[in-house]
């Protein structure tokens, strides 16, 4: 019988189709796999007179690959020498160490790996190696039905072997990389050494990193832990990013909410507002031997103050003020019901502690306690007598024209605390050059320099300074910002200044 001599691309390795090395080395693979099981089973159930054989057996297997893999190379394969493909194996003692069946040490990263090989035997080594180090597993014996279990089941990694029939490795990746769906899953390509070239055309497709054939259990442990740790790191990420999105899109949502709030309350805040400046005529009164300056300023665009006057007779003139608590619709909506409470008691009532004694009896009426405000009125004629009246209200300050400050106090607690008042009422008369000012607490509702909160001294002390001039009330509030801590006024501000002539 002639021997044929096997064709060489060097000097020390012969070529064989990369099937049939494939076919060779799959048996061998098996083999070195199933003693490697065989051998840690043996030792957990005590037969240790099973395990030398089992480590001859899988020495045998090994030492055979190694001569396949050292004296065979496909045609495709770079004519370099091939290292060995095998890690060192650990002892006995150590692989029973490191792969306990049932493993759930916090080292072990844990998850559903889905098994790809069109051979049987392959994947239930593979499977049976990754239980015992934790994993669930399941399998798939080619590429259509590996892609069809990752589309109905919620898989962490893959294992892929390249060297399929019906669809190969490629394809798988080439599919599962372009599907949204599925491109997050990391994939291990299982390859024989001698297929390097298409482990790098599987790397350069998506996938993650590869194991070679046979597989060293702690490589094997190694490698799909640090693949399942990315992966649960990038999906950390996604869920980060994804709660970061749906965190804007309720910011938008709320920012969108607000923006209609504002627009309905904005459009409330201008009924309100021309409801209130309905009530405060634009046209001061003119009573008889007197002159009448007013100012009103909101801190928004309704406040809760509130003035007023009416002509009684020929000769008298009452003039009113109220402060209701907060700002915006409901404070004006209470200003609303109070300057028609005066209206209406002015109608009825002649004297200061009359008209706010009947005011705070129907504004008791229809509050019932639940809310209250400071409120005062003063009542004029010709001749300059003046009485006052008041309900928890800031006291009145008449400037005498030698610059002296006098001061008619508020007698009675806040409107709507009580349904009867009985009110106290202080008197004066002011001579020609003397000026009457009844004012909110907004008019000193500023700072001093000091950072004390002014009162109403530093307004009487403005007053003192100020001739009785026309424009008294812009230079009274120009002198009280120049005291201050140049910060704006912080509530709503209301004052009517009634000069003796």
């Amino acid at each position: 019988m002639t021997a044929h001599k096997l064709p060489t691309l060097d000097a020390g390795r012969h070529t064989l189709p990369a099937s049939l090395l494939h076919d060779l080395r799959t048996p061998l693979n098996q083999i070195i796999g199933y003693s490697a099981l065989l051998m840690e089973q043996a030792q957990e159930q005590g037969q240790h007179s099973l395990v030398p054989d089992l480590e001859k057996t899988q020495v045998a297997g090994q030492e055979l690959l190694a001569l396949i893999n050292n004296h065979f190379q496909s045609i495709s394969e770079p004519a370099t020498p091939v290292p060995d493909p095998l890690e060192p194996e650990p002892t006995t003692e150590e692989i029973s160490d490191t792969s306990v069946a049932g493993e759930t040490t916090s080292s072990t990263a844990q998850g559903f790996v889905l098994v790809v090989d069109d051979i049987e035997a392959n994947r239930d080594v593979l499977s049976r190696r990754l239980k015992r180090q934790g994993y669930m597993v399941a399998t798939a014996e080619n590429g259509r039905l590996a892609l069809e279990r990752l589309r109905a089941d919620a898989f962490d990694l893959v294992l892929l072997d390249i060297m399929m029939p019906e669809m190969d490795g490629y394809e798988v990746l080439q599919r599962l990389k372009a599907d949204p769906v599925l491109r997050h899953i990391p994939v291990i390509v299982i390859s024989a050494l001698s297929e390097m070239d298409s482990v790098v055309r599987c790397i350069e497709l998506g996938a993650e990193d590869y194991l070679p054939k046979p597989f060293n259990p702690t490589l094997l442990k190694a490698r799909t832990g640090a693949c399942l740790e990315k992966k649960r790191a990038r999906d950390r990420e996604a869920h980060l990013f994804a709660q970061l999105q749906e965190n804007h899109r309720r910011v938008q949502d709320l920012n969108a909410e607000m923006a209609r709030w504002r627009e309905a309350h904005e459009a409330d805040l201008a009924v309100a507002r021309t409801t209130q400046q309905a009530l405060m005529a634009a046209a001061l009164p003119t009573p008889e031997g007197w002159q009448v300056e007013a100012v009103h300023a909101p801190l928004i665009q309704v406040g809760g103050d509130v003035y007023g006057w009416r002509q009684l007779d020929r000769e008298v003139w009452v003039f009113w003020l109220a402060d209701a608590t907060g700002h915006g619709v409901a404070a004006a909506l209470l200003t609303t019901l109070v300057a028609w409470l005066f209206d209406h008691a002015s109608a009825s009532c002649s004297s200061a502690h009359g008209i706010l004694a009947r005011v705070n009896e129907e504004f008791y009426k229809v509050i019932r306690g639940h809310s209250f405000m400071t409120a005062c009125c003063a009542v004029i004629d010709r001749d300059g007598h003046l009485s006052f009246a008041g309900a928890g209200h800031p006291p009145l300050l008449i400037r005498r024209s030698d610059g002296v400050i006098e001061e008619l106090p508020s007698l009675n607690t806040m409107m709507g605390l009580h349904p009867e008042m009985k009110v106290g009422v202080t008197v004066a008369t002011l001579a020609a050059g003397d000026v009457a000012l009844l004012y909110s607490d907004g008019l000193h509702s500023l700072k001093a320099k000091d950072s004390e909160r002014l009162t109403h001294l530093a307004v009487a002390d403005a007053l003192a300074s100020m001739n009785a001039s026309a424009n008294l009330l812009p230079r009274v509030l120009a002198q009280l910002v120049q005291g201050s801590d140049a910060q704006p006024f912080d509530d709503d501000l209301s004052a009517i200044a009634l000069r003796r002539e």
